[in-house]
């Protein structure tokens, strides 16, 4: 097997690199919304929303939804946590995309280069399909502009409802 040009190994490496900002950026909001949730399963105000926390994303918003709607300790920060919720919800189909999917390399002889994935996709409707998408380096740099600052401000916003409810310097 003969080795890709450089300029395709360096833009593997680039699109790996960016990859890997993106799945790190997507946990670290994901982590804030189960650590919400754990706090809130045990203060009165928030008794039987949680009874476990939710696996997955999609269903871990749903219960802070549900809090979010309760008069508790968290209401102050409604509005902050709604609007992190709903960006973090646009970024989840490609959150599994970049996560679970099979990922091709292509390249032309004028240095263009494409990452393609590929995933198999569970329907809530019974319908099974294949996901594909291609993306460029740019488009990885554009989504990991999108994401960093929303884990940025999430890791933010648990500091202060942490050091609100007393954790810090324990």
């Amino acid at each position: 097997m003969v080795a890709p040009p450089p300029h395709v190994q360096d833009a593997a490496h680039e699109a790996q690199r960016l990859r890997g900002w993106l799945g790190n950026a997507y946990a670290q909001v994901e982590y804030m919304l189960g650590d919400i949730l754990m706090r809130a399963k045990i203060m009165p105000e928030y008794q039987g929303v949680i009874t476990r926390l939710p696996h997955g994303a999609p269903k871990r918003v749903g219960k802070i939804k549900e809090v979010l709607a309760l008069e508790g300790f968290f209401s102050p920060y409604g509005e902050r946590l709604e609007d992190l919720v709903n960006r973090f919800e646009e970024h989840h189909e490609l959150r599994n995309l970049l996560a679970h999917g099979f990922c091709t390399i292509y390249f032309t002889p004028d240095n263009d280069v494409g990452f393609e994935f590929r995933k198999w996709h569970r329907g809530d409707e019974g319908e099974d399909t294949e996901i594909i998408q291609m993306f460029r380096i740019i488009d990885l740099q554009y989504h990991e502009a999108q994401l960093r600052p929303l884990a940025d401000q999430s890791v933010n916003l648990l500091r202060e409802i942490h050091e609100d409810l007393g954790l810090i310097g324990q």
